[in-house]
């Protein structure tokens, strides 16, 4: 199978042609086609009930984007697809809901804080704030919106039920008390105040949109309901963002997902979320049609190493395909000025002999990526910022991205950077998080952009280098010095 063409192997196949009523998981590891089928899927649907409306979700703008360029050049018919957010945001609009700007980054965080003040200076209030490793009052503002977003992502809406959940994921090291607790829910509390009633934040928390559009699904008109709703990489979603989006299909849902490409801090059950997904309803697909044999090999060895995932019970290893290619290269920089030449030099000779080839550069900052450009532009390479809606991301060339927006996403060529000590995995550890599970997901960024490359795969660390280089095992790459 191949992203130009519409051909599927059998168990694809089944997926494709699945009864189009219900619930449909299709579980599978990077380049094992979720986003080809749901496609081919989408087409089925369409085939079959000509009428019917179908819409396909994404938890990134760029992964949405993807979406329809593939659709647009595989020749089926054009499909709606939209983020969660962008897709909620216009449902709650015909309704009777106030007001629906979202309010998201760095206005939530300003929200939160601006009710934690208020609940510090309330009269004869005693706040009570859980004991942090770095005392700094941004280190307690991430925790709060952290933990507001697990509550409202969790879907609790009482003061009894938060003090009485346990609360799984969050590190040894914070104690949080019966008392951190109720003042958490009192800055919760003012800081629903404000999105109510405050001037300048008036609107919706972007973890309380499903639970509103779940309230106010009888408010929804039909017509903005599909009959068919198909989500590419669920499992970056909440477990009330699932609820949500069940609740408003009215035929059919079909649901591509990875555990092993989990890199959001999310926790939920299939069945938590209201969706359906015993017997056949449940397939797995082990096999790659992306990757060569020796890339294959070196991700799943490292993969190996992430003793938090490989206990879930959805952790599947990835069947090495037949296709054999070049042994992944893995350079060390003494400096980042030799890095950046490196990867000068890596590029121009895969232009020089792959013209119509992509060239993915995936890094963790954008900062990176910024350094990167100027090298590449002062050289004339063309290059592209894979961060906007409209970013071309399958004509030939240069694309730059990060590790965060590259899941989805496929390069016949790939180059990793950013990978030296603080940077990835990232230092230090945000407050409140659970060490184990912070790694673990680190570690999945790095996988996931291995996997992203069809071809060839180039590693590049800087001195002191990131120490899952010592988890990458020599036997399955090559090793340069520069």
């Amino acid at each position: 199978m191949n992203h130009n063409t519409l051909e599927l192997t059998n168990q694809q196949r089944q997926c494709v042609k699945f009864d189009p009523v219900g619930d449909l998981l299709i579980q599978g590891i990077p380049g094992s086609g979720k986003s080809t089928i749901l496609l081919a899927r989408a087409q089925f649907l369409k085939e079959k009930s000509p009428k019917d409306s179908i819409l396909v979700l994404t938890y990134s703008r760029v992964l949405s984007n993807y979406v329809r360029q593939l659709s647009d050049k595989l020749n089926t018919t054009p499909l709606d697809a939209k983020t969660f957010h962008q897709w909620g945001q216009q449902l709650l609009e015909e309704t009777d809901y106030p007001h629906t700007r979202l309010i998201l980054g760095d206005q939530r965080k300003e929200a939160i804080k601006f009710a934690k003040n208020i609940v510090n200076k309330e009269k004869n209030y005693n706040a009570s704030f859980p004991n942090l490793k770095k005392e700094s009052q941004r280190a307690l503002l991430d925790f709060l919106s952290d933990e507001i977003e697990w509550i409202k992502g969790h879907g609790i809406t009482s003061r009894e039920e938060y003090l009485g959940i346990k609360r799984a994921g969050r590190g040894q090291d914070v104690k949080v008390t019966k008392e951190n607790r109720e003042t958490i829910y009192d800055i919760l509390e003012k800081y629903n105040e404000l999105l109510i009633n405050h001037y300048k934040y008036q609107g919706i928390d972007g973890d309380d949109l499903a639970r509103i559009i779940i309230q106010k699904v009888n408010k929804i008109p039909d017509r903005l309901r599909p009959d068919h709703i198909l989500i590419d990489e669920a499992q970056d979603l909440h477990t009330m963002q699932l609820k949500a989006i069940k609740s408003i299909a009215k035929k059919s849902l079909t649901i591509a997902a990875d555990k092993g490409q989990q890199i959001f801090r999310r926790t939920f059950t299939w069945k938590s979320a209201g969706i359906t997904v015993i017997g056949n309803r449940s397939q797995l697909l082990k096999q790659t049609f992306r990757s060569t044999k020796q890339i294959v090999r070196l991700a799943n060895d490292f993969q190996s190493h992430d003793k938090h995932y490989i206990e879930d019970k959805d952790f599947t290893v990835a069947n090495e395909p037949d296709v054999i290619g070049k042994v992944p290269e893995l350079c060390i920089c003494n400096d980042l000025q030799s890095e950046q030449k490196h990867i000068l030099e890596h590029v121009k000779t895969i232009r020089s002999s792959y013209p119509e080839d992509t060239i993915g550069i995936i890094a963790q900052s954008h900062d990176s990526l910024d350094k990167i450009k100027e090298i590449l532009d002062a050289k004339g390479i063309p290059v592209y910022r894979v961060k906007e809606d409209k970013a071309d991301i399958l004509s030939p060339g240069v694309k730059l991205i990060t590790f965060q927006s590259s899941k989805g996403l496929e390069f016949d060529h790939v180059i990793i950077t950013d990978l030296r000590k603080g940077k990835l995995p990232f230092s230090p550890i945000p407050e409140g998080e659970e060490e184990e599970s912070f790694i673990s997901r680190e570690r999945k960024k790095l996988y996931v952009a291995m996997t992203r490359a069809k071809k060839t795969l180039l590693l590049v660390a800087t001195k002191k280098i990131s120490s899952f280089i010592d988890d990458l095992n020599p036997r399955y790459y090559s090793l340069k010095k520069k």
